[in-house]
């Protein structure tokens, strides 16, 4: 019964992107130097599963028991490459719901404010998330092997299920902090899609979510805006090495981009606002693999 109400909201958002997305298709547009180039609307479903790594500044360990089932729907457009008929471009956009279930709880009588005391932490969670991700790829006739990258904003729910006994309330504060409502967080995933024909797909990724115990907008749009300028001059580097080599474009910007969302997650891992000195985010990591369907 946990999970009945993201499930609610989650398939409410599913069926409302479904209705805006669903316009597939082709679309032209208007390209920089001002020629017609065709872009093709595909609408995705992709599942996945994983293994989550849950860590907080000041915590004593990771939370590692806690099992990962996803789900993702929304919409890929898709064009070829100016300089290059083997590279794809492709914008994805949707939503997507995650539920961290925890594994192994053990069975106690000792309670701290209604959670049971065990030998290990354990928790639960779902969070729901607004895709906006970016990706190159190569095809060879029906096959593709798209690089994508996703910075992703998102709202997560954590629920403790047990505490460890071996620690005390202070330990347990790390966890307590984001119990109770809907945390605002926000999450890189940098994933490999195998497509094997012209609807199923391979995929597999890793995800970084951090979730923040509250929210101070005006340090979180300080550190945003220094992200994103160090995002644009990673834009620029790429762009360098694409008038070089076209078939290069998917690996730099796979690799450069994640560099930079990966290098300001480690950043926020003690601040969560970095470099403004707030507290610390619950981080979420994972690696995960699944099926996906381009319809």
């Amino acid at each position: 019964m946990r999970y009945t109400t993201p499930m609610i909201i989650a398939l409410t958002l599913l069926f409302s992107s479904t209705l805006i997305f669903a316009q597939g298709g082709r679309r032209k547009n208007r390209a920089k130097n001002d020629t017609m180039d065709v872009s093709i609307k595909k609408p995705f479903l992709d599942v996945y599963y994983g293994n989550a790594q849950l860590s907080r500044q000041g915590m004593s360990g990771e939370i590692s028991n806690t099992d990962i089932y996803g789900i993702a729907i929304g919409v890929k457009k898709e064009k070829e490459h100016k300089e290059s008929d083997e590279v794809i471009i492709q914008d994805k956009n949707g939503v997507s719901l995650t539920l961290g279930s925890a594994q192994n709880l053990q069975n106690s009588d000792s309670v701290y404010q209604g959670v049971s005391l065990t030998n290990t932490d354990a928790l639960d969670f779902w969070s729901l998330g607004f895709i906006n991700g970016t990706g190159y790829g190569y095809q060879w006739g029906s096959s593709t092997l798209m690089l994508t990258v996703e910075d992703n904003t998102s709202w997560t729910s954590i629920n403790p299920r047990t505490y460890s006994r071996l620690q005390g309330p202070a330990d347990w504060q790390n966890i307590m902090d984001f119990d109770g409502t809907m945390r605002l967080s926000s999450s890189m995933t940098s994933s490999l899609e195998f497509r094997v024909s012209n609807t199923l797909s391979l995929t597999g990724g890793y995800t970084w979510n951090q979730v923040m115990p509250r929210h101070l907008f005006w340090y979180w749009m300080g550190s945003e805006i220094i992200e994103g300028l160090a995002g644009n001059a990673v834009d620029r580097l790429i762009e360098n090495f694409t008038e070089m080599s076209p078939k290069s474009q998917p690996v730099m910007h796979f690799v450069l981009k994640s560099a930079v969302l990966y290098g300001m997650k480690e950043m926020r891992r003690k601040y969560m606002n970095w470099p403004f000195e707030t507290v610390s985010p619950m981080n979420i990591t994972y690696w995960n693999i699944g099926v996906g369907l381009t319809l």
